[in-house]
This record gives structure tokens, C-alpha cells and sequence, in this order.
């Protein structure tokens, strides 16, 4: 049996498709979409704590319900008690809570509190703590009562 020899132009035509290939399929998964666990979504309980210029919050009660909004993003129900109540607005809820979670980490975190004659907007940043999953989050904003700076603490129910 007698092999031909083959032209230098296959070889040329081969070696790059071969290098791309192996470049294109290197098993890296930098490309994979993180999703929230589901278990993050369901009520809450929690505390309030912040200090103002004219008043200080210690373990005031709140409570949330959450849900998977997006892909790394969980939002829903605010109220202003520790028993899923409105205690000071006129709707269903008394604001709304979006945050986006990275791993344990919850990246952004707004809070709209629509309570009339002392709405304010609340930003911050936390982290979903181990132990209990619990959402701990240091936030600062400014309502009524000035400007508040400190931490909630969610624990699912």
C-alpha cells in the first residue's frame, strides 16, 4: 500500500481549525450563569437597627416577604412590623426590597419605603450568613427622621 504525500495547503487549512478548537474548548465554565438557591425565597423576620441626628433604632421589628425576581436578583414585600402587617402606609406592603446576591454575598440592596410623610430610600450592601442563612445587611438612607445608617437582619421563618 503506497500513501500519497499531501499537499502543505491541507496542513495549513487543518492546523488552525485544530487550534481553535482546542482553544474554544478548554472546560473553563467562566461563561455559567449563577442563580439564587431557591431556599432564599419565603418570609422573613427580622431587626432593624439604626442611629439618626434625632433618634436611634435598637432590634425594631420588620419583616419581608421575598421572592426569585431574576437570575441573581431577590425582591418583594417590606412592612414595618415583625408579623407581615402594615403598620404605616396605605397599601399592601409598606415598601418594596430588591437585592441582587452573588454566592453569599448580597451585592445591592435597595429598600423603597413608601410610608406617608416619611418615605425615604435605603442602599446598601451584605451577606447571606452561614449559620442560619440569615440576610444581614448594613444599609444607610435618609427618611423622616434624618439620615440613618446601620443594619438589618433578615431570618427566614
Amino acid at each position: 500500500m503506497k500513501f500519497r504525500k499531501q499537499p502543505k495547503s491541507v496542513f495549513f487549512f487543518i492546523i488552525p481549525i485544530l487550534m481553535f478548537c482546542m482553544i474554544g474548548c478548554d472546560g473553563d465554565d467562566d461563561n455559567q450563569v449563577e442563580t439564587i438557591p431557591l431556599f432564599l425565597e419565603g418570609n422573613y423576620v427580622g431587626t432593624w437597627n439604626s442611629e439618626t441626628p434625632s433618634a436611634t433604632f435598637i432590634d425594631y421589628g420588620i419583616s419581608a416577604n421575598l421572592q426569585i425576581s431574576g437570575t441573581n436578583t431577590l425582591s418583594g414585600s417590606w412592612f414595618g412590623t415583625s408579623n407581615f402587617e402594615v403598620c404605616c402606609s396605605n397599601g399592601d406592603n409598606d415598601g418594596t426590597i430588591t437585592m441582587e446576591i452573588s454566592g453569599n454575598e448580597i451585592t445591592s440592596f435597595l429598600l423603597d419605603d413608601v410610608i406617608p410623610d416619611c418615605s425615604g430610600v435605603f442602599t446598601g450592601t451584605g451577606v447571606i450568613r452561614e449559620s442560619d442563612n440569615a440576610l444581614v445587611i448594613d444599609f444607610m438612607g435618609t427618611d423622616c427622621d434624618g439620615l440613618h445608617d446601620g443594619e438589618m437582619v433578615f431570618i427566614k421563618e
